[in-house]
């Protein structure tokens, strides 16, 4: 019985022990598993921070990447806008290089043409002063010849003298040959008269034009004088005699000499 009751006690502790120890063992196992929970959460944790960022990171390189791209797509707009910078200068360089050759030479036709037109009114204006000239040449010519009084003797002497006649419508006609025949023929006397006396003299035209009416009277022409004997011998005696050894005078005067005899 004792050994009945050791072996009841005995085992009374060991299931003491045994719950013990299983008591022991829970506890234990229950602060194991917490501190597995724990470590798994602190892992959790740490791996969600990690992941975060990690994620944070990706994120952030993302944004990167995308204004890189960005930045590359900028890069390229930007090359593509100053090649067209450089396309476009390019071009407004040539509009302008061929609007400035235009201009030139639209100046230089314009020069051209002004030039043109220079001459030509230099032409005209040289020709207008020419006429304007020749305008107020007429008219002082016809105000000479309207305050000219001139002579009645010339007309009357004309009207007589053929030699006379000739140089008078010469001198006085010469660039007009109808009134210079005129002058020649038989109307000399009053072609002479409006000649001599301008139309402010009307009164003493119309007196040349009285003595142009008159008939001249007929002069008996008088023979001249029969040589003597005497001259004749004088004449030829001079003629026979030698002439002097002597440098000749008066060249170019005529001397009247008897023919002399020529055998055929």
């Amino acid at each position: 019985m004792v050994k009945k009751e050791v072996l009841q006690e005995a085992k009374r502790t060991f299931e003491r022990k045994k719950k013990k120890a299983q008591d022991l063992s829970f506890t234990v196992i229950g602060k194991e598993i917490n501190l597995e929970n724990m470590v798994k959460k602190e892992e959790q944790t740490k791996e969600e921070k990690e992941a975060h960022i990690l994620e944070q990171k990706i994120s952030e390189e993302t944004f990167k990447a995308e204004c890189l791209e960005k930045s590359f797509h900028e890069r390229e707009l930007d090359e593509d806008l100053q090649e067209t910078e450089k396309e476009s200068m390019s071009e407004i360089n040539e509009v302008q290089l061929e609007a400035r050759k235009k201009i030139q030479n639209s100046r230089l036709k314009l020069k051209r043409t002004i030039q043109q037109m220079k001459m030509k009114s230099k032409s005209k204006n040289q020709y207008l002063s020419g006429q304007l000239k020749q305008i107020r040449s007429k008219m002082s010519k016809e105000i000479m010849l309207a305050n000219k009084n001139g002579d009645v003797g010339k007309c009357r002497r004309g009207k007589m003298n053929a030699d006379f006649r000739e140089s008078y419508c010469n001198e006085n006609f010469v660039d007009d040959w109808t009134r210079n025949s005129d002058c020649k023929g038989e109307d000399f006397c009053y072609v002479c008269c409006e000649t001599e006396f301008g139309a402010m003299f009307v009164t003493e035209r119309d007196n040349c034009y009285k003595m142009c009416d008159k008939k001249p009277k007929k002069v008996t022409p008088i023979p001249p004088p029969k040589p003597t004997i005497k001259a004749i011998q004088e004449a030829i005696q001079i003629a026979k005699e030698p002439e002097p050894d002597k440098k000749v005078e008066n060249i170019g005067k005529w001397v009247w000499a008897p023919r002399e005899k020529t055998t055929k």
